[in-house]
This record gives structure tokens, sequence and C-alpha cells, in this order.
């Protein structure tokens, strides 16, 4: 069968169904599957992990139920929202939110705000902060200088060099474990939240006609706000998602790892490249190879480029290369306690975890009765200590949170460890050129797309990741129609991949996967 412009489609039996495979069943990738099959197309999604969900998947263990950190929905994607409730009918719980942040000499409403601010610095370093704050107000209207080159000059742009040495420096640099003079400043305008305490001096200062434009930042999340969860935790979302491709004659493949995204040796007529086919592992280490119509891909956009092989140019793969993960460890406990924390979750600044959560807060269901689930993240590299659940960093997790007064170490019944090599995309310096030679090689092709918080290297929440997905399986399925492109490769067309011999292994394709630990036992040494 060949399309109106003479390529040869991979279509084989004429339904007029386009197949899509689609990389990776986070809430984005499953989101984008199901627009595709809501649309009449035919979908295939492979996931690596044994579950559905990415970041936002939860894993049970022994009858309790453990998210990869805090995942809960906003409404603030109207059409979004609406069809996860259609979907998951009484599954989704309404919680209101309830976060607060260590500082000072206690706990503090987060994000915070301006008068938050005030009562956690001492006087002296509060007058100076304020005076800071104010000055660079009136610098950046009255003597504005140029863009700024890094994080540090985009916080100091923003907040005043006082503040940002109290508030920003250290804690910046201890999280993402590189200062902030070498994180983009796009880091700033993309993942750090403004303080509100901008918005007021801005505000007065304006009134004296002194007006800036100077300096961005993510806005912040609202204080008092309803969000959405399920009871045995953020899994229920991704899972519904899941279900809904099936009933629509989708399927979803778990354990199987992306080996290499087929290239067509023919070219469109205009020259443009597509793609034929996906190869994978199996979670028995078979290859497989599935023929498609176009590909939608929501993993890591450097783990794409390594799957196109020879067919990405040097340039492009090293581009690839340079683009970097921060890593995150959870610490899942079960602890013989009704509650632990005041809130659905605490953020920290000055102990190994940055945040704690407890999902009962928020209305996951905990058993045995008396006993609380807390989840404990942590950021970390790729093979430390962390990364490996090992007994220094359990020791540490233990003595702060009791140094907190949240619990004694007998408290602790089950530990539960996982860690994902992805979790935040990081903005360092010269991503941006890395990023736009990468989207400029993929923009050659007239089939795949590449998109998500993995895909596009980016931060979006969970609604904002399932917008992405759906609009680019939309603008997806509308370039197939305009190249016309009927489908459909056949659903049953998996061969093996090359002489049917088994193909690397993850790790050998240096892709480390969400990784489940065994359990510690309860007491540490």
């Amino acid at each position: 069968m060949a399309t109106p412009n003479g390529r040869p489609s991979t279509a084989a039996h004429g339904t007029g169904r386009p197949h899509v495979v689609v990389l990776g069943a986070g809430v984005c990738g499953l989101y984008a599957a199901r627009t595709l099959a809501g649309r009449g197309a035919r979908v295939t999604v492979l996931e690596k992990a044994e579950i559905v969900g990415g970041l936002a998947g939860g894993r049970e263990r022994n009858g309790n139920h453990y998210d990869f950190g805090v995942h809960q929905l906003h409404a603030f994607d109207a059409a979004i929202f609406e069809d996860i409730r259609a979907l998951m009918g009484d599954r989704l719980i309404p919680t209101q939110k309830a976060a607060l942040i260590r500082y000072g000499d206690g706990y503090r409403r987060y994000p915070l705000e301006f008068f938050d601010l005030l009562t956690g610095i001492p006087a002296w370093t509060l007058a100076r902060a304020m005076a800071g704050l104010v000055a660079q107000q009136v610098v950046n209207r009255l003597r504005p200088g140029p863009p700024p080159a890094n994080a540090e000059e985009a916080l100091i742009q923003l907040y005043g060099r006082p503040l940002y040495g109290f508030f920003f420096r250290d804690f910046t640099h201890r999280y993402w474990g590189i200062p902030p003079a070498e994180l983009s400043a796009a880091f700033v305008r993309s993942k750090m939240p403004r303080l509100s305490a901008v918005d007021v001096v801005k505000k007065a200062l304006s009134r004296f006609g002194v007006k800036d434009d100077a300096g961005t930042a993510v806005e912040s999340a609202l204080r008092d706000e309803t969000l959405w969860y399920s009871r045995t935790g953020a899994r229920e979302m991704p899972m519904a998602l899941a279900d809904a491709i099936a009933a629509r004659g989708g399927e979803v493949r778990l354990n199987a790892t992306v080996t290499a995204v087929v290239v067509d040796a023919q070219r469109t007529d205009d020259g443009a490249r597509r793609i034929r086919a996906v190869r994978y592992v199996d979670g028995d280490g078979a290859g497989h190879e599935i023929a498609c119509d176009a590909c939608l891909s929501t993993i890591p956009v450097s783990a794409l480029v390594r799957a196109l092989g020879d067919d990405a140019p040097a340039d492009v793969r090293t581009a690839g290369a340079a683009l970097r993960h921060k890593a995150v460890a959870v610490y899942g406990l079960l602890v013989k306690k009704p509650r632990v924390l005041d809130a659905q979750y605490v953020y920290y600044r000055d102990r190994i975890f940055h945040r704690i959560a407890e999902p009962s807060n928020s209305g996951m269901e905990v058993q045995p009765a008396g006993h609380t689930v807390v989840l404990v993240e942590t950021t970390c590299d790729v093979g430390d200590d962390r990364w490996n659940g090992g007994d220094a960093t359990r020791q540490r997790i233990v003595a702060d949170m009791q140094a907190e007064g949240l619990l004694a170490p007998e408290d602790i019944v089950e530990w539960h460890h996982f860690a994902d090599a992805h979790a935040y995309p990081v903005f360092d310096l010269g991503f941006e050129l890395h990023l736009a030679r990468i989207e400029a090689h993929l923009a050659a092709f007239t089939n795949l797309r590449s998109t998500g918080r993995q895909g596009a290297f980016c931060f979006p929440n969970m609604h904002g990741a399932m917008r992405m997905g759906a609009d680019t399986a939309v603008s997806m399925l509308a370039a197939l129609d305009a190249a016309g492109v009927p489908g459909d490769a056949p659903a049953a067309a998996d061969t093996p991949a090359g002489d049917g011999s088994r193909v690397p292994s993850p790790a050998a394709l240096g892709e480390p996967a969400v990784v489940p630990q065994p359990a510690a036992p309860a007491a540490l040494p």
C-alpha cells in the first residue's frame, strides 16, 4: 500500500486505522495513547517498568501502597480534569491541600508568602534582605543590565544578593549538586517558584512610578486548593488510563525496554525521514520489532537519540549524551503510629531528605489500623549510597526524622526503597543548545514526536504532562492525515529483532530503570 505521495506505508490490512507506537507509560504517554485511541488510531504502548505511571506510578508492598513521591491531580486544566473524573468516578477523591516548609524556628505554610518569609529571618538579616530586594528592583528598572547568564544572576536579579545568599544559594547547591552559577537562567524561569515578597515590593514601587519587568520565575502553586487523589495512591489514575486504552483496542506492554527506533531507508518525496518500526526487549530478554505508522515518544529524549543509533548524526548523539538528569530515591516507611505529619507533605532545607509525605493525610488507606505510610524523598546520584538504599543513608534518615520529633527508630515496621535516574531534568549551562540540536534533528521526521517531562526535557506537573500528550497526539494524527497515511500496521506484527537472538539488557544500554529494591529489616544496626 502506498500513500498519495508515493511513499510505501507500513499498513498491511488497510483498515484505515494508523498504528502508533507510544514509548513510555507515564501519564503523558498514557494520555497521548488514550487520545489516539479515542480518535480511531491503533495504539501500542511500550513501558520498560513493571507498572504503568512512570514517576506517578505506585507499588504495592505487603498490602500497602507506595507512591514515588507526591503526585496529586490539580483541576487547573478543566478538560483534562473532567475527563479523568469521568473515567475514575468515585476512585478519585478530593483532598484539601496542606503543605508546609520547615523554615526558621518552625513550620510555615508552603509556598511561602511575604509574612512567612519575614518571620523566618533574623532581624539584621531581614533588614539587609529587604534593603537588597528593594534596591535590586530599583536597579532593574532604572539601570537594567544584560539578561542573566546563569541561575545565580537570575535569582539575584529577582531577589537581590542578600536574600539570594540567605535563602537560595546553599539549598539549591545541596539539592541539585550544582552551584547556581552553573545552572542555566532558564532553570529559574521554569522551576523556581516566585516568592510573593517580590510582588509586594514591585507593587509598592509601582506607586512611585518604578516598574520592573525584569526577571521571571514560575508562578507559585496555590496555598489553598483542592487536590485529587485515590485511596490506593497515585497509581489509580494511570491504571485507569491503561484500562481505557485497552477498552479502545489498544495495548500496553510492560517490561518492554526500547532498544531501537528504526528509520525507513526510503525518504518521502520531499526528502523527509520516517520511522517504520520500533524494537524492544521484553522481560525475558527476547527481542521484538513492531511495525508502525508513527512513533510518539515520552521516554528521555537522550534515550530516544540513542535508540535512533546511526540515524542520529554524531553531533546529535553528543548533544543527547550531554543532557543530564537528577536522580531521586524514595524511602517508603510503614510506621507504627497513626500520624506523623501535620500536613500532606513537608519540605526540608537542612536535612538529608528534601520532602516527606504522608499519603494517608490525603486519603490513602493503610493497614493495619494505627499505622501510617511515610514517603521520604532525597536527591541522589546513580550508584551512590542513597540510590542503593544503603545503611548509612537509612541511619541518617532515622536520625534526621528523630531530630525533627517525627518518630523513633522502633516506630519503623518496614522499609521499602525505590529510585529513578530521570526524576528531574538538569538545566545546566548550555543545555539549551544541546536540546535545540536534538529538536532540530527530530523535526526532520514526519511521523516522530517527542513530548512530556522526559521527551521535551521540561518540568510539567501531571495535568500539564497529560495536556502535552493530548496535544501531541492530535497534531500527530493531523500530520498523518495530511500525509495520506491510512494505516494500519498489523497489531500482531511483532518479529524477532535482527536474527531473533537476545538483545542487550537495559543496563547494557546505559538506561537505568525505576528500580524497586528489596525491603530492609525494620531495625537499623
